[in-house]
């Protein structure tokens, strides 16, 4: 059995080597501050720029790396999910490597959990997507009370934290969804929001467009209602 950690930082990939250059730095920086032991793993969604190679380089430097590399592209939600079941930490950062959430603001989440606290999920202050995409997303979240209520909190962001537990219950949970987005919420585990920035992205383009909102539309309505 692999030794545990104190954290675990999940950073799904794909063609993402412009902004690696900074994102990698930032983040080292950021988890020797903490004072915690930890692990960096980058799960290459079969990217098809330099990405991979890039996190190979500085692997062999820093033994807290660890990388995925799918033979192609399988989506965000397989990336995640193949880096849930392989880290080891007893705290599961997940962050994207995009910068649209500073890397800065991770000890915010860690900070916030408590003896009652299994998840911690965050709120950006200011939203910095696209009109469409903030569009989808709060036709999704008028979906989400539709058929469910008050007792369905959709939290779409994909900068959370979670306990080991969380990730045993996912696990549990894998025919539910593919989306951790949905899953989470439908688990209602004991959750604390935090507010966070939220950025423009600095070079590359989204990977979460149009297609996958309309998934993730159809995905809501066919595993959790009672829609036929």
């Amino acid at each position: 059995m692999m030794d545990s950690l104190q954290v675990s930082v999940v950073i799904p990939v794909f063609n993402e080597e412009l902004v690696l250059h900074e994102f990698y730095p930032r983040l080292k920086k950021e988890a020797e501050s903490w004072g915690k032991s930890y692990e960096l793993l980058f799960v290459d969604d079969g990217s098809t720029d330099n990405s991979f190679e890039l996190i190979c380089k500085w692997k062999k430097i820093d033994s807290n790396i660890r990388v995925i590399k799918f033979t192609r592209n399988f989506g965000q939600q397989a990336a995640v999910l193949a880096g849930f079941r392989q880290s080891r930490g007893d705290i599961v950062v997940q962050i994207d490597s995009d910068l649209q959430n500073p890397p800065e603001e991770i000890k915010r989440l860690l900070g916030a959990f408590t003896d009652e606290v299994d998840l911690v999920v965050t709120i950006p202050r200011k939203r910095r997507d696209s009109s469409l995409r903030i569009l989808g997303s709060k036709v999704l979240h008028f979906l989400a009370q539709a058929l469910f209520g008050n007792r369905f909190k959709l939290n779409l962001s994909s900068f959370r934290a979670m306990r080991r537990s969380v990730i045993e219950k996912i696990d549990q949970c894998q025919d539910r969804s593919r989306y951790m987005a949905v899953l989470m919420s439908w688990m209602a585990v004991p959750t604390v929001h935090v507010e966070v920035d939220h950025h423009l992205r600095k070079m590359g383009q989204t990977k979460y467009g149009v297609l996958p909102l309309l998934r993730l539309t159809w995905d809501l309505i066919t595993g959790y209602s009672n829609f036929p």
